[in-house]
């Protein structure tokens, strides 16, 4: 089905199947989303991972102060509990305020007031230097809830402002903070707003802290790209930072001015999410210290982990918009085109390359689709690259499936009518690719021809009813056929009684001449053999006569475009046709011309006949028996080429009688026969006596064909 051939023919279904292929994974590709499943998102991290190019700058616009585990267990807060950490915020909150921080977002639910515990000292008013710094700063503050928890009431009051929030549900400084996955449990989208399970709208963490900041519009959906890793953002210690608000405050202002500082837990154990940059190395802590003050940023949490605290995702989000680092995924009409033009393209290849050369070519095609991906996100965009590829492969498949019900029923059929004519490995040849050596026109190719026909079939045609002459002539010639094709050649025609059959083409055969000679010797001794049988039953026979000649010959379509067949011209074939009646003349069985005696002399025993000229041609050439196979052969075969070629030399040198007598009485033929070779040519050497030519050349010229 499948042939050497990089480049195939294209007919109106491959061009129908391969438009097909197009149009169908061009919709599927308008009508799949943005989501991204496992391989998506496995290419989608792995091209951060790869490329840093993004949109956007690379200023650093956002800060996070960490809740970590040193600074739990820090002197000044290891025997606080954690709902007891307002003082602390209060002083965060206030030095961020004058330090000129554009937003402060806790990534804290502070679901429980401390002055609902009694049994501490000025237990109802624990809080207040937290609220009243909220309250200050409730024009920058956002403070984060869930669906299932929200702040408790002396913090919403704290933030409430009743110029903006007053017949709102949630304050402005009030906004849901939970994430959630993609498909494939990776954390990389922050939307604008969320719709609640009542309808209700809720502005999400991310957009509230960008409202705080006027001139940031968020989209509607950030697409997390980071070009470091989530943790590199700069990121502080809660005990540093405490630390430095009393030691140096200008190492607040540098740290923090003009930023969007969120605030929220790093702990190994605690809302930690899997997230886009889980290939990218760990980020390195990086020391640092002013005037005494130790405010160096944070290395990577949990380094072992692809995981990253929850707050280093809202500030990535932030972040993104604030440097215009947003990806957004290819529009519909853009994950179509890829679609289709990646279908095209596998489609093609299916229909126009031999399986391994496809196998690599789809392969390429899918490479070059996770490129363009890369390539895209550098300029904002994101494309689903699994979709495309998937469909190169599938539509390569599909091609391949088309191929094979439409083309190997083609060529079955093709198949079975050729193989009426020609022997099975010949039509397997012609069909290799696709039929495209069913063409008019040949090619030169070197090629061994044999002619054989039956000797008797004028007179047997006379005494045999025409259904019985056509089955005794199909009989013998099943046993030219058998020979020649259990040798690799190919009976090209029947003429009646005739048979011609060639080698070396369309397979390639260098040893054809060989093949040849073995054919006929094969084909004479099942004649032969056949013959004898019928004598003895004394119903009809025959006997043959075969010619064999070898040389360079133009073998392709003869004939018309209605009607050709396959087969072989030029001088090679003429003169085998020649030599099929020259066993006559000599009273052999099988004659070979001398290139085919050039080609076999080490392996068969030939005997050279005599020079001769065949109708129609000037120059002479020599002519040989072919005997035997030499493996085998007996002392007295192998003798006989010497004796005769000894007489044939008193033949060619005119001495007519000393020739007669050598032949009569020196050579004796293999097959003992009354019409041999030697007799003949001895029948010939006395008639030359009696007659002797004005000019002898020892040429014999044959007068009729």
């Amino acid at each position: 089905m499948i042939g050497p051939r990089a480049l195939r023919p294209w007919v109106p279904y491959r061009i129908a199947v391969t438009l097909l292929a197009g149009v169908l994974a061009a919709v599927t590709g308008w009508m799949a989303g943005g989501e991204m499943g496992l391989l998506d998102g496995l290419v989608y991290d792995t091209s951060l991972a790869l490329t840093h190019w993004r949109p956007g700058t690379r200023e650093e616009p956002v800060a996070v102060i960490a809740l970590d585990q040193e600074s739990l267990t820090s002197p000044e807060l290891a025997d606080v509990p954690r709902v007891f950490l307002s003082p602390a915020w209060a002083r965060v909150v206030n030095a961020l305020r004058d330090a000129s921080a554009r937003a402060i977002g806790f990534d804290i639910i502070f679901s429980y007031s401390a002055n609902r515990f009694p049994g501490t000292e000025n237990w109802a008013q624990y809080d207040w230097g937290f609220l009243d710094a909220l309250r200050q700063a409730r024009d920058r503050v956002v403070l984060a809830r869930s669906a299932g928890a929200y702040p408790a009431l002396p913090f919403v009051g704290a933030v409430f402002d009743p110029a903006v929030d007053t017949g709102r549900p949630d304050p402005q400084a009030i906004a849901y903070a939970e994430l959630a996955p993609d498909a494939d449990g990776i954390f990389r989208r922050v939307s604008q707003a969320i719709e609640a399970t009542n309808r209700e709208v809720l502005t999400t963490f991310t957009s509230s802290l960008l409202a705080r900041v006027h001139e940031a519009d968020m989209p509607r959906e950030v697409l997390l790209a980071p070009w470091r890793p989530l943790e590199a953002t700069p990121a502080y210690r809660l005990i540093d930072v405490l630390r430095c608000i009393d030691t140096s405050p200008a190492a607040i202002w540098q740290a923090f001015a003009g930023k969007v500082v969120l605030i929220g837990s790093n702990l190994p154990e605690e809302d930690r999410k899997p997230t886009p940059d889980r290939f990218m190395r760990p980020a390195a802590p990086l020391d640092s210290e002013v005037a005494g003050c130790r405010l160096g940023r944070l290395g990577a949490s949990d380094p072992g982990s692809s995981t990253s605290p929850g707050v280093f995702v809202h500030a990535a989000a932030v972040e993104s918009v604030l440097t215009a680092n947003l990806v957004a995924p290819l529009p519909a009409a853009g994950r179509a085109a890829a679609a289709g033009v990646w279908a095209v393209g596998g489609a093609l290849l299916g229909f126009s390359l031999p399986p391994v050369l496809a196998v690599a070519g789809v392969a390429t095609l899918a490479a070059l689709c996770l490129a363009a991906a890369a390539v895209l996100l550098g300029f904002g965009w994101w494309l689903p690259a699994v979709l495309p590829a998937a469909a190169a492969i599938v539509a390569m498949v599909v091609a391949y499936i088309v191929r094979f019900l439409v083309e190997e029923r083609r060529r079955l059929h093709l198949q079975r009518e050729l193989g009426r004519t020609m022997p099975r490995a010949i039509v397997d040849c012609l069909l290799l690719d696709g039929g495209a050596d069913l063409q008019l026109g040949g090619a030169p190719r070197d090629i061994s021809v044999m002619f054989a026909d039956f000797k008797g079939f004028t007179a047997m045609s006379g005494r045999l009813s025409p259904a019985e002459l056509m089955a005794l002539t199909n009989t013998y010639l099943a046993f030219v056929a058998d020979a020649v094709e259990a040798t690799g050649g190919w009976v090209v025609d029947y003429v009646g009684d005739a048979v011609m059959a060639i080698w070396g083409a369309p397979l390639d055969d260098p040893d054809h001449a060989a093949h040849a000679a073995t054919a006929a010797l094969r084909a004479f001794d099942a004649v032969a053999r056949a013959k004898a049988g019928a004598d003895a039953l004394r119903e009809p026979g025959y006997a043959i006569r075969i010619g064999i000649n070898t040389g360079p010959a133009v073998v392709g379509m003869v004939g018309t475009p209605g009607r050709r067949n396959y087969h072989p011209v030029g001088e090679t074939i003429n003169i085998g046709a020649r030599l099929e009646s020259v066993p006559d003349d000599y009273g052999c069985h099988i004659v070979v011309g001398p290139q085919t005696a050039g080609a076999i002399a080490d392996r068969f025993v030939l005997c050279e006949l005599d020079w001769i000229k065949v109708k129609g041609k000037d120059d002479p050439m020599a002519v040989y028996e072919l005997v035997v196979e030499k493996d085998g052969a007996s002392p007295a075969v192998l003798a006989y080429p010497v004796q005769y070629h000894a007489a044939l030399e008193q033949y060619r040198a005119g001495r007519f009688t000393e020739a007669r007598e050598c032949w009569r009485k020196h050579v004796e033929h293999p097959f003992i026969s009354e019409h041999s070779p030697p007799f003949v040519m001895a029948e010939r050497a006395a008639a030359l006596h009696a007659d002797p030519p004005a000019a002898w050349d020892g040429v014999f010229v044959k007068t009729s064909k």
